[in-house]
Order: structure tokens, then C-alpha cells, then sequence
């Protein structure tokens, strides 16, 4: 596996959303000074070559302050020579001209706006508040300094929220010059503030007429859904998280980071007292003939395009069709996956029980 990713965890935020199961902590200059000394020691570990997109992730990476944000990407600058992606998740609120400006010096090619929705309601049951305007005018702000490369996440699926208004949230959206939208339905995690507080989810039929009604209201306005949740306009798929889903290696850096390198999958520790400390990692599996093969088809099947039968057979020294005849005769006759083009794909219309075709499949 030649390509690879490098993904970095800055788990500080200004506030915390209350929907987040992410490993994230509040702002706090000192303790992020000395968990950037930590993240140098982490990469200083590795033997990181060959990179292909790298992706700042949180939290909030953009809730450092300007100095702390310079250290950061300095610091990773000798791995960006080759990089044909290099993101950063930024919240609008702190994202101002000075801090886009440097990661314009940088290459910083795309940028992920936690923007989630522009209803008044549901920015106050998830702790944001941002107007529409505001992100105009950030977008406008990166766009000015050569990032034009622009994610947008959405959330949808609140039991106060109507179909009007998750229309309205994707009318302002396609308004924006975003060449991308990540979609997330709102799942309630224990030990989130909505978990906490008893926050119940919608029923699996709301869900369900959510999801196709941004399906198709996207694709009206040229955003084809590549991946389950995914969403681009041509050629603006997330280089890096196709990495993830063509079952690729990448280093995970940070505290609550995975990774996967050498043919070992890894989570580090949520504890960011263990990782000052150096503990680091907490769940490593060297991985299988048969793992390979299982996470190439669980991670590939989430891509539209799905499994390309012939790499699959050359990498793995199998054949997919024969290894799982008796399962994909069923499945294809029920007309949830389809052989096209000498791809294995799961059909257009029935990607939101994806879950449930990958459990026929794989178990």
C-alpha cells in the first residue's frame, strides 16, 4: 500500500457541541502548548513518508490561537512535499482573516466549516450560533486567499425540526460556493450533553425520508452523492477520507486518533493525561488475509461507485464473486447489490440500509 494519509487530532474547542462523541476538551492555552509538545514526541515516533492528504481534525483545530495554530502546521510542513489534499475543520466563529491567511502559507487546500444548519432552534440544541452571513463571508475570505476547496457539514434528523426546514437548510446551503457537503443524521452517544440529557432520536422513518429528500434535492444542484453520507461537486471528492474508504494506511496522530500502518489498526487513548504521559496507544489488531478482505468490502461498499472486482481479486489472490456466491445471489436477487462495469455495488436507492445489507454480506 503506497499511499498513504495523515490525520492529527486537535481535541480543544472554544464550546462544545452537545451531539459530540469526538474526544474533546475546552480551551486552555497552557494545556494546548503542552499537547503540542506531545503531538511533535508522537510524530517524532513515526517514520512518515509518502504522504497523500493530510487532515487536521477535532474539536476545534482552529480554536488554537494564531501562534499555537503557526507551531501546528510548522510542524507538519516537512510531510506536505508530495500531498495532493491538505484539510483543516474549522468553526466559522474563529476562523478569521489572519488565521486563513496562514493556512493559505501553509497549502491548506480545503477547508471543513462546521456549519450543521442555519435553524434557530437547532443551533441552540447543539450549542452553535453563526448566521448565514457569517459563513458567506468566510467562505468568501478563504476563497480570496486560494482555498476554494469548501466543505459544509449538515445535520439533520431533530425531532423539532420539520421537512421546511431541512429544506431551508439546503436552499442556503447550495447558495454558498461549497464544492461539498458531509451529511450526518443525529445519533444520540452516551456521555454527550444530548445523551445526558435524555435527548431522544426521531423514529428510523424520519430518518429515512430525511435522507432521501437531501439525496435528491442535492443532485438538482450538482452535488453527487459518492459516498453514503457524502457529498461533491465534480472532482471535489474528500481525497483524504477516500483513502479510508479504499481501505488505504494512514498515520492517526492525537489523543482518541486510530490509525492504520502497516498492517495494524490502532486507537489511541481518550485520556489526554495518558497521552501527556506517552501512553499512547490502547487497542492495536495486526490484521488477517480475512480482516483486509472484510474491512476492503465493509469500507468500499460505502462508496457509490463500490468494489472494483478485479483489484480486489489481485490484491487479496481470491475471487469476491465465488468467496461470497451464495450470499450476493441473495442479495442481488432482492435487488440490494448489483454487478456493474466490474464493480460490486450496493443499489442507488438503498444505500440508508447499507448497515443492513453489510451484515447479510459479511456475517
Amino acid at each position: 500500500m503506497s499511499e498513504r494519509g495523515l490525520y492529527i487530532h486537535i481535541p480543544f474547542c472554544s464550546s462544545i457541541c452537545t451531539y459530540c462523541d469526538f474526544s474533546k476538551f475546552f480551551y486552555d492555552e497552557k494545556k494546548v502548548n503542552e499537547y503540542l509538545d506531545s503531538l511533535q514526541n508522537e510524530l517524532d515516533s513515526y517514520s512518515i513518508d509518502n504522504i497523500q492528504s493530510i487532515y487536521i481534525g477535532g474539536g476545534t483545530p482552529t480554536s488554537l490561537n494564531i501562534i499555537q495554530l503557526k507551531r501546528l502546521l510548522k510542524m507538519i510542513e516537512k510531510y506536505n512535499k508530495n500531498f495532493v489534499s491538505f484539510t483543516i475543520e474549522a468553526n466559522i466563529l474563529n476562523l478569521d482573516e489572519e488565521k486563513i491567511k496562514l493556512l493559505s502559507d501553509y497549502h491548506v487546500t480545503r477547508v471543513s466549516l462546521g456549519i450543521q444548519s442555519f435553524n434557530s432552534k437547532i443551533q441552540n440544541i447543539i450549542n452553535r450560533h453563526h448566521s448565514f452571513e457569517q459563513v458567506k463571508m468566510v467562505i468568501a475570505l478563504l476563497n480570496k486567499y486560494g482555498i476554494n476547496d469548501v466543505n459544509g457539514d449538515l445535520i439533520y434528523g431533530f425531532k423539532e425540526q420539520s421537512k421546511e426546514d431541512l429544506l431551508n437548510d439546503l436552499k442556503l446551503f447550495t447558495s454558498l460556493p461549497l464544492t461539498h457537503i458531509s451529511t450526518y443524521a443525529l445519533m444520540i452517544n452516551k456521555h454527550t450533553i444530548l445523551g445526558n440529557s435524555n435527548y431522544q432520536e426521531v423514529n428510523q422513518e424520519i430518518y429515512r425520508e430525511y435522507y432521501d429528500l437531501i439525496v435528491s434535492y442535492l443532485e438538482k444542484f450538482g452535488f453527487k452523492r459518492y459516498e453514503v453520507s457524502n457529498f461533491s461537486k465534480d472532482n471535489y471528492q474528500s481525497k483524504h477520507n477516500l483513502l479510508y474508504w479504499n481501505n488505504k494506511e494512514y498515520y492517526g496522530i492525537g489523543v482518541g486518533a486510530s490509525g492504520y500502518i502497516n498492517n495494524v489498526r490502532y486507537d489511541n487513548t481518550k485520556s489526554l493525561n495518558h497521552y501527556q504521559k506517552g501512553k499512547r496507544r490502547i487497542n492495536e489488531e495486526n490484521l488477517s488475509d480475512n480482516d483486509r478482505e472484510f474491512y476492503h468490502i465493509m469500507l468500499g461498499l460505502r462508496l457509490e461507485r463500490g468494489i472494483n472486482i478485479d483489484e480486489f481479486n489481485t490484491l487479496y489472490k481470491t475471487s469476491l464473486l465465488d468467496k461470497y456466491s451464495e450470499k450476493l445471489k441473495s442479495l442481488i436477487a432482492d435487488n440490494l447489490i448489483v454487478i456493474e462495469k466490474g464493480y460490486l455495488k450496493i443499489t442507488k436507492d438503498n444505500f440508508y440500509i447499507m448497515n443492513f445489507i453489510l451484515r447479510k454480506l459479511l456475517f
